[in-house]
């Protein structure tokens, strides 16, 4: 239906051009010499102000000389192709109007009323409409993979890019393609050179490509990145997120206090203040000594949409957990990236146990729980203390929570 009506617009629009353009060019050739000496003047003006963006772009790095040089070519060419055109003053009388303004009502009207009385204008009108969002129906996964083919298409239409590679290397990353998001990176270094900026999304795609464990060659990486910039985001966000998951908490705070001196905009600090919040009552509840007054849950969490969860060890698994063990509670997307939206690590001895998940407890500022309506929760008992599951250990999974709502989850099934 969509594509009739465009059709029907677009021989509608011929139509009245057709009616319309004599006027119109008798109206343009009386105002013409009038007019010549403001277009140059506008011209010049747009180029300049164009001009200035394209010199701000270029000193803040969202483009390179080389493409600094082809957008300014391309305005000269603009410039001297709208300033080259003849100023002819036609010696004619002023058009009327009137002519053309019935000849529009009539073709409207006789259109109009042929469709009306002849075509299916009831039928359409008694149709139901889905709406007029393109992307209506799409899911998340869906919209994923368009926005990707999207900046795939627009590298393979310029390699030498690095944003769009960048872009690219970061959405590769929230779709859980670790592996094509390495490369999208090692293809922006190969252009631009290593840079602590792109070192750091390098090695969170290599940290969880293998299963948020670091090595040594992640390790080396990390490395370079902060001999590069010692403060930045992506990097220490890392292991900040890394020291956390080990229970290091004093050393997830010293990585994360660090990215809030740093000069960056692009630091969402409130997410960092939470997560460090997060990891200071954790501090607590082992029994560590920490400076200062520890923020309470209520003052760490934010006005997002929250969830709670009651965590419970099913009678037929408990011989099989310590009271020392760890238990890390995630929330994850239902759908898109793997990375958790929110995170509790809980000791055994303290089931049953009652946990808010807020975006105080997000591990990334880019990934936070009041982002999503629903998310799946897994809740994991560690006998080694790291957070994957391995054999032996025991684990509850809930598929598709609402957010704001309380729920129950059963600890109940032992890893094989």
């Amino acid at each position: 239906m969509t594509t009739f009506w465009f059709g029907i617009a677009v021989l509608s629009a011929l139509a009245l051009f057709t009616i319309w353009l004599p006027f119109w060019r008798r109206q343009k050739a009386l105002a013409a010499a009038s007019d010549a000496q403001v277009r140059k003047q506008t011209n010049l003006s747009l180029f300049n102000e164009r001009l200035k963006e394209l010199e701000t772009d270029l000193a803040e790095g969202r483009i390179n000389e080389q493409e600094f040089e082809d957008f300014k070519k391309e305005l000269q060419l603009n410039l001297l192709q709208n300033t080259e055109q003849e100023d002819h003053v036609l010696d004619a009388k002023k058009p009327s109007i009137l002519w053309p303004a019935i000849m529009s009502v009539a073709l409207l009207a006789v259109a109009g009323y042929t469709y009306h009385d002849l075509g299916r204008y009831s039928d359409w009108q008694n149709a139901q409409v889905g709406g007029n969002d393109p992307h209506a129906g799409m899911n998340p996964d869906q919209l994923m993979q368009m926005r990707l083919a999207q900046m795939e298409q627009a590298v393979q239409a310029d390699p030498s890019n690095s944003q769009a590679w960048f872009s690219l290397g970061h959405a590769y990353i929230s779709a859980s393609q670790y592996t094509k998001a390495i490369e999208a990176f090692d293809t922006v270094m190969s252009l631009v050179g290593e840079h602590a900026e792109l070192l750091g999304p390098k090695a969170t795609a290599m940290y969880y490509l293998n299963g948020q464990k670091m090595n040594p060659e992640i390790q080396g990486i990390v490395e370079k990145a902060l001999a590069d910039d010692n403060k930045d985001p992506s990097t220490r966000l890392l292991l900040g997120m890394d020291a956390f998951f080990n229970a290091n908490y004093e050393t997830a705070i010293e990585h994360w206090e660090i990215i809030l001196t740093s000069p960056r905009e692009d630091v969402d600090r409130q997410a960092i203040l939470g997560a460090i919040s997060q990891a200071r009552m954790h501090l607590e509840q082992s029994g560590a000594a920490m400076g200062g007054e520890t923020a309470a849950p209520e003052q760490a969490a934010t006005t997002g949409k929250t969830l709670t969860v009651t965590v419970e060890l099913a009678d037929a698994v408990k011989a099989q957990a310590n009271q020392s063990d760890s238990l890390f509670l995630f929330a994850r997307p239902v759908s898109g990236p793997a990375m958790p939206v929110a995170v509790a690590r809980l000791n055994v001895a303290d089931l049953p146990t009652q946990v808010v998940l807020d975006d105080s407890t997000a591990m990334s500022p880019d990934m936070v729980i009041s982002a999503h309506s629903q998310v799946n929760l897994v809740a994991t008992i560690n006998h080694d203390g790291s957070p994957a599951p391995t054999p032996g250990d025991l684990l509850g999974e809930l598929n598709a929570v609402d957010l704001g709502t309380q729920v129950t989850l059963v600890i109940d099934t032992i890893v094989e």
